[in-house]
């Protein structure tokens, strides 16, 4: 009798965990992150993959858009929570018509060893002699993925240092993909290429990393992560947990890195998740550089301040548009505080 209370006891005991799980799991945060499915995508899908969200009680839905341009008008509305891109004239000419949303975080950035963001130049016009320095981009025609983005602040500081007027450049709006279809056809002479499309036309002999851009234009903010003001506020205590989840992804992923590429510590873990999510050859993931992240969640506000100048002095976005009432880095800190500060390695 007693053998047979103990495991009816037990029986109510497993009947009642596996109730609390149950709950648990449906009582997870559903969180709608608009994506363009990108390289610089890495730790989100790393956050996502290896369960720093679900450790967060997380339901993490990744929207896929096909241009970052299209993550703001659902940010507005508060249809996603979440999403990533440049600060482009786009994004502060929303601001200016009254949409509300926050820049909480560095999603990417140059610095002096990634080559993720180089002056990628057609091959034939370095072999020939016709390209020696930046100078050289005057008069030849770059390709840029869309009028009013940050690559036309850069452009604007490759002038500066090659001593040519900004104008001197034409400017030949594609993709990236259509950028590098482009560079093959020699329909155009450069651009500021990203990754992984840079590595896939240096193995094709078509062109050269020219030049990383960091070294005119030091640390410049590539893209950053959105947050819809709902999120931001009536959900803020969910905001904090993915902000955590992030933060902490992005660790693994910055240990990851050795020579600015995924070849390090920890990198077995990670590319096979990137290889999988991104569609693309586990050889390509490891040979092509990262976009560093800031692994505390800090933005280079020199550089957004550079970039929003250089629009307001081409007329492109209204004076009136201020960074202090954008840039909400306090999810990071709060995050940071519990996580503790990320020490940089030596590269």
């Amino acid at each position: 009798m007693i053998a047979e209370l103990t495991i009816v006891r037990r029986g109510a005991l497993a009947a009642l965990l596996t109730l609390a799980l149950a709950q648990g799991a449906l009582a997870a945060d559903k969180v709608a992150v608009g994506i363009g499915g990108s390289a610089s995508d890495a730790p989100l899908f790393i956050a996502k993959d290896m369960g720093f969200f679900d450790r967060q009680g997380l339901d993490v839905e990744l929207v896929f858009l096909d241009s970052g341009a299209k993550v703001i008008p659902p940010l507005g509305t508060g249809q996603l929570d979440a999403g990533s891109g440049a600060l482009s004239v786009g994004f502060y000419n929303a601001v200016a018509r009254g949409v509300h949303f926050r820049v909480v975080a560095d999603r990417g950035h140059t610095d002096n060893v990634s080559e993720y963001q180089s002056v990628f130049v057609r091959k034939d016009l370095v072999d020939s002699g016709q390209f020696k320095s930046l100078a050289d981009m005057k008069g030849k025609k770059f390709g840029f993925a869309a009028p009013g983005i940050t690559a036309l602040s850069l452009l604007n500081e490759a002038a500066k240092v090659g001593h040519f007027d900004y104008a001197d450049v034409t400017q030949v709006f594609l993709s990236f993909p259509e950028q590098a279809s482009a560079l093959q056809n020699k329909a155009i002479d450069g651009s500021f290429l990203i990754e992984p499309q840079a590595e896939q036309l240096v193995r094709a002999g078509v062109g050269v990393r020219f030049m990383n851009t960091n070294d005119f234009y030091p640390a410049q903010v590539i893209s950053t992560v959105f947050y819809s003001d709902n999120f931001a506020g009536p959900r803020r205590e969910v905001a904090a947990r993915f902000m955590e989840g992030w933060l902490a992804a992005v660790r693994v992923y910055t240990a990851a890195l050795q020579g600015g590429k995924l070849t390090g510590p920890g990198s077995d873990a990670i590319v096979p998740v990137l290889a999988r999510e991104l569609r693309m050859d586990p050889a390509i993931i490891r040979a092509m550089y990262a976009a560093p992240c800031d692994p505390n969640g800090d933005i280079n506000l020199d550089s957004l301040r550079k970039d929003l100048g250089f629009f307001k002095s081409q007329g492109w976005v209204p004076a009136t548009v201020d960074l202090d009432s954008i840039v909400d880095l306090s999810f990071a800190h709060d995050a940071v505080a519990k996580l503790g500060r990320y020490a940089a390695k030596a590269p």
